[in-house]
């Protein structure tokens, strides 16, 4: 039995998928296409979210380049020096709601760091997408439900940390196919089952 919090309050959210929404930014990817992409995913992350602090005011749909979007102290987009979006950060900046499916369309992502702050809801499965990701820390969210299984389809991914959050069911087998796998942090969770062999430093 893996180190586990006790679940009270678990938002209505973990057993549905904002099937509308994830429906209609679908539609929207097929008919723009380019940088827009990119503009458009990160506004589907913005409105599900509460942004207490206005760390993503800067997050304009008219401006054709996030990259211009991190100033100051609105630094949660980062950005490769040809101008792709590479990193996701924003830490213990109170953040709540939910995370948008459509972070997985942000196909050149290497880092996604929004530990420490109160996003719940299920963890969207189209994470499985971002071929080229290498961190993710979700850690001390109000996350519930099962760890996407699609998170096999990461290759790259080196560090994954979900620790003290809220979800449930069985450790996925198939993440001991992620040979790059340095450390993965699941501890604090309501997990059960066989933990697989993992080819990582493993916190349960």
């Amino acid at each position: 039995m893996v180190s586990a919090l006790k679940v009270t309050n678990v938002p209505f959210y973990c057993n549905q998928r904002h099937g509308c929404l994830h429906n209609l930014y679908a539609c929207i990817f097929f008919f723009f296409g380019g940088e827009k992409f990119t503009v458009i995913a990160l506004m589907g992350i913005k409105s599900f979210l509460v942004d207490p602090n206005g760390v993503l005011e800067n997050w304009n749909e008219a401006s054709p380049d996030p990259c211009t979007w991190s100033q100051g102290f609105k630094y949660m987009v980062t950005c490769s020096a040809d101008g792709q979006v590479i990193g996701l950060g924003a830490p213990s900046q109170g953040l709540s709601g939910v995370l948008a499916p459509s972070i997985g369309n942000l196909t050149n992502i290497q880092t996604v760091l929004l530990q420490d702050n109160n996003i719940s809801g299920n963890i969207p499965s189209e994470i499985g997408k971002l071929s080229k990701l290498q961190n993710l820390d979700l850690s001390n969210n109000n996350f519930c439900g099962q760890i996407p299984t699609t998170f096999s389809h990461l290759k790259n991914l080196e560090f994954l940390r979900l620790t003290g959050n809220n979800l449930s069911g069985e450790i996925p087998a198939s993440l001991a196919n992620l040979t790059d796998l340095h450390l993965i942090d699941l501890s604090f969770n309501n997990l059960s089952g066989k933990i697989p062999i993992l080819p990582a430093q493993v916190f349960k």
